[in-house]
């Protein structure tokens, strides 16, 4: 046998197809790089300090042991910051309330942040306040027939009428959870 030729050819296969899963890899590595600094971008142009920004969406992931991405932090962060929370702090906070209301309440990170913002906002709350907010979604989960995407579809039209009649967020979450328990339908 001649096994030389064929030998040197599947090394040269083995070589070229280990070249290919650097390239691809390299090539997902740009898409990202890519999707970030769009991401970032979109924030700037809410005049938010997107350095500050992204130094505090790092430690947040850190803090979550990376189970949620700084890409993913930083393209919820949009909606956040448009509501209201330009501060990179109080932006920082509501993310990292939201990312772990998403975790425990089969959402998303942009779900949840949104009716977060939308409950701080209708109350007149500050994002430190956001942690308060998204256990409060957890328990009325817990407690009702309803999960918090469903939650959060609803709440952003809820909390406005109910803090302008003077019903606190833990007595409508109660409501909520008393209803939903009882077979009424989320909406």
């Amino acid at each position: 046998g001649n096994t030389g030729p064929l030998k040197a050819m599947q090394g040269a296969l083995v070589g070229i197809s280990a070249q290919l899963g650097v390239v691809a890899i390299a090539a997902k590595a740009f898409d990202l790089i890519k999707e970030a600094d769009s991401a970032a971008a979109a924030v700037r142009t809410l005049g938010v300090n997107t350095g500050e920004l992204a130094n505090r969406l790092q430690l947040v992931s850190a803090s979550l042991k990376a189970n949620v991405s700084t890409l993913e932090l930083t393209k919820a962060a949009y909606d956040v910051v448009s509501a209201g929370f330009a501060d990179a702090a109080d932006a920082a906070d509501v993310l990292k309330a939201s990312a772990l209301g998403a975790k425990g309440g089969f959402s998303t990170i942009q779900t949840v942040a949104d009716a977060t913002t939308s409950v701080l906002n209708a109350y007149g709350l500050s994002a430190a306040k956001a942690s308060k907010i998204v256990d409060g979604f957890i328990t009325t989960q817990n407690d009702g027939k309803i999960v918090v995407d469903q939650y959060a579809s609803q709440i952003g039209k809820l909390a406005p009428l109910a803090a302008a009649a003077g019903v606190g967020i833990d007595e409508l979450n109660a409501a909520i959870s008393a209803a939903t328990a009882q077979g009424v339908p989320v909406e």
